[in-house]
Parts: C-alpha cells; structure tokens; sequence
C-alpha cells in the first residue's frame, strides 16, 4: 500500500503528541486507553507541544524554526526541526501532566470548588494505597488465620486478582494476634473481594 506525502507528513507531525501519550499512559494509574482515546489525546499533546515549542523557541530568538509552521501545515513540505523540538517539549508536557494527575490538582480544584466529589480515574483499591498517609499496613487473611504487618512495597490489579508486595513484614495468627515469624517480603495475590486492608493509627 502506496503512501502518500501528505499522509506521510500527518504521521510525523503526531510524533510528539504519540510520544507523549506513551509517557502519559505508562507512568498513570488509569483504565487502559483503546485506539479512540489514545489517538485524540496525541492529537491534544501533540498540538499542546507545538504551540508551547513556538512560544519557548520564539522567545529564545533568532529561531526560524516555526516561522510559517501553521500556514504550510496543507503543504508537502515536512518540518524535521519543528517536530524535534516539539518531541523534547512533548516529554516534558507529559511529565508534567502526569504530576498533575498524580496530585489530583485538577480534581482538588474541582472539589474546592465544589462542582465534584470524584476522586480521580483510577479505582479505589489503587487510590487507597497511593494515599499519602497509607504506608504500613495490616493485611488480613481471615481464611488462612494470618495476619500480615508490613510496609507497602508495590501493588496492582487485574480483572480477577489484587496483589500486593510488602516488606520488613511481621506474620501473625489471625484469631489470636500471637507473633509467628518475621520475613523480608510477601508477595500476596486475592481475589477481589477476599481482602482487607488496615491501616494503623499512629500515635
């Protein structure tokens, strides 16, 4: 299948924004994005990249490189130098997007100002263990009669099963809270609705 320049210069002019994305979508908590979403966010990032690459640029001087970009977006003509630029800028964008996402800045707004009560995209398991405040932990394994006291090490979730790692852990009988062993790490792995997770107050 023959491709032809114009399409050519429409796949490298979303390399930012693609580059972005990939970013963004590797280091947030979020449902996993199918095509529809991943493509208008590139769209987004990318055009974001370029507009904020023309300011910077701009304002440095003495820098042609998006002089006309807009005006010859129709063309055949495939600004190398522009898309670089806006790459380097993409990255940045997407780190800072993420750190937004991360301290739900846009959400807490929201909530201050009172038009949500959401807490962000991510569900609520994942949103409960990257609070600030949780760290060490009481992991209850009522079936098994154990009790596990740990640090949170790492954590995720599939469709059937939520894991946990914690570390510098203390084992303990369920029924009785009497101290068995201690061990460096614990991987553990339930079902989705056969967990309880505690965290302790500090006093």
């Amino acid at each position: 299948m023959e491709i032809s320049e114009l399409t050519l210069k429409l796949i490298i002019l979303l390399i930012p924004g693609a580059i972005a994305c990939v970013i963004y979508e590797k280091i947030t908590i979020h449902k996993k994005w199918n095509a529809f979403p991943f493509v208008a966010n590139s769209i987004l990032f990318g055009a974001s990249s370029y507009i904020i690459a023309q300011l910077i640029f701009n304002l440095i001087g003495n820098d042609s490189t998006f002089d006309n970009f807009w005006s010859n977006l129709p063309t055949k003509e495939i600004p190398y130098k522009a898309v670089n630029k806006s790459s380097i800028i993409a990255v940045i964008l997407s780190l800072i997007c993420a750190a937004l996402d991360y301290h739900k800045v846009l959400n807490n707004f929201a909530k201050r100002l009172k038009i949500t009560n959401k807490y962000g995209d991510e569900n609520l398991y994942s949103y409960f263990l990257n609070a600030k405040n949780v760290d060490e932990v009481y992991v209850r394994d009522i079936k098994n009669n154990i009790t596990y006291h740990g640090i949170i090490d790492a954590f995720s979730e599939t469709s059937e099963f939520k894991e946990l790692v914690l570390r510098d852990v203390k084992v303990y009988s369920y029924d009785k809270s009497k101290f068995m062993y201690t061990i460096e790490k614990v991987y553990l792995s339930r079902p989705k609705d056969d967990i309880i997770i505690e965290v302790p107050i500090i006093i």
